[in-house]
Parts: structure tokens; C-alpha cells; sequence
């Protein structure tokens, strides 16, 4: 329990560094990738992969690398009505910083779903309390970095509403396979897409920061919609796998 908690922590405190130390921060999420897999060697020994939720078959690898691909192109058609009726004009992301939005989706779901939920899960036996209790954080933490961090500005309730709904989808399917592929296919797939564009409002051409566009394209009907969708979706999933509140997969390797 100890090594979990001392992860916990070490990852936590990684995780804004991209966001601090540069505005071209492609890099830094590799970076911040290569600093966490090590951390968690070093705590772990040679079990760290199944502590990072990374104890995935060949198979189901594959497969999420499909939906990740499939994820990427639904979410383009849906942005583009989400930008309509948000009064936005995005430019197309570079894919350097594409390539560096795969790395940010993983930590975040190193982090939310295979630590926390890994070691939640030692004490808490409730889906549904797993779920929204860690959906409740993920979303919390995005408002205290961009409320309490280099921007100083506030998240509103509607983008919150659905961050919140997307971390319940991504939290039970991690529940559901116990590992972060499909979560991290959803995340990164939708991440790529929209969060390294430059965006501007198209009646005053001004360019937005980030956490404005998180307002407006989160904060819109057609999101909170969806993501509430995908969430009671993720129930019936996890209702339908009996071993979603099995044997812990890293409890075997505790020393």
C-alpha cells in the first residue's frame, strides 16, 4: 500500500509539469511518460506494468488501437457541429502535437483510472461509488489546474458536467477489462483531435485559451449529451462483465 501511495503521489505531482514549464509542450508529455514508467519501475519492480494498468493481450491491444481510430474520426465529425454552434473557427493541429496529446491522454489514465482506481479498489467494493467518486476528482483536478495554475481562470459548470461524465465512462472501463487500453483509445482519440488546435471565436477573431475552449466545446449541449450517453453506456458494460469487482490484478504482486 505504502509503494501505491508514494506512485500516487510521484505521478500526481508529474502530471501539470507540461503545462508550467512551456507553451510548445509536445515533448514534455513524453518526457513526463518516460519520468512515470520509471517512477513506477523503481516502486514496483518488475510487476510495474501491471500496476500502470498496462496488463493488456495482444488482442485486445489491437483492438484498441482500432477504436482509437475510429474514436478520432467520429470525433471530427462532431466537432464540427460543436464548432458551429460555439461560434468557432479551429486551425488544424500540427501532428507533432498530435503525436504529443497520446502521451498526455496515457498519464492522465495512469493516474486516474489504473493507480487510483487500483488502490481505491483495495477498500471501496461499489462500482458506482468507484465510478462517480473518481469521476468527481478527475474533474475537480482539471478545475484546479486551470482555476489555481498558470491561467487563473475557472472552468464552468457545463464543461465540468461533462468531464465529469467522461471520467465515469473511463472509469468503468477500466473497471470492466482492468487495463487502460480502451479507456486510453477513447481519451487520446478524442484528445488529438481538438485540444492542440488553435482556436478563435469567429465574431471577434480572437484567439481563446484553453480553458474558454473547454467552456465552449465541452460546455455545449451536444457534449454533455454525448458524454452522458457514453456513461450510462459504460454501466450496462460493466454490468455485464461479473468480474468488474474481481480479485484485484495487482494484489497478487503486493509486497
Amino acid at each position: 500500500m505504502k509503494q501505491h501511495l508514494i506512485a500516487l503521489l510521484v505521478v500526481a505531482a508529474l502530471m501539470p509539469i507540461p503545462l508550467l514549464i512551456t507553451q510548445d509542450h509536445w515533448w514534455a508529455f513524453i518526457l513526463v511518460t518516460a519520468a512515470i514508467l520509471a517512477a513506477l519501475r523503481l516502486l514496483f519492480g518488475p510487476h510495474w506494468p501491471n500496476y500502470a494498468g498496462l496488463n493488456v493481450s495482444p488482442a485486445q491491444a489491437l483492438l484498441a488501437i482500432v477504436a482509437f481510430a475510429l474514436i478520432a474520426i467520429g470525433s471530427k465529425s462532431l466537432l464540427y457541429h460543436v464548432y458551429e454552434t460555439a461560434g468557432l473557427r479551429a486551425d488544424a493541429p500540427t501532428i507533432r502535437d498530435q503525436f504529443g496529446f497520446l502521451f498526455q491522454a496515457f498519464n492522465e489514465e495512469v493516474l486516474f483510472r489504473a493507480l487510483m482506481i487500483g488502490f481505491i479498489i483495495q477498500y471501496v467494493r461499489s462500482v458506482p461509488v468507484i465510478s462517480f467518486g473518481l469521476a468527481f476528482v478527475f474533474a475537480a483536478a482539471h478545475f484546479m489546474l486551470y482555476r489555481f495554475g498558470t491561467l487563473h481562470m475557472a472552468l464552468s459548470l457545463t464543461a465540468l458536467a461533462t468531464l465529469f461524465f467522461a471520467g465515469v465512462a473511463w472509469n468503468n472501463l477500466y473497471l470492466a477489462f482492468r487495463h487502460i487500453g480502451f479507456s486510453w483509445a477513447i481519451h487520446a482519440g478524442w484528445n488529438v483531435v481538438w485540444l492542440p488546435a488553435a482556436f478563435y471565436d469567429v465574431t471577434t477573431n480572437e484567439r481563446l485559451r484553453e480553458p474558454r475552449v473547454f467552456d465552449r466545446v465541452l460546455g455545449s449541449p451536444i457534449m454533455i449529451v454525448t458524454a452522458c450517453a457514453i456513461a450510462v453506456l459504460s454501466f450496462v458494460l460493466v454490468a455485464r462483465r461479473r468480474d468488474a469487482l474481481g480479485p484485484n490484478p495487482v494484489g497478487q504482486f503486493r509486497r
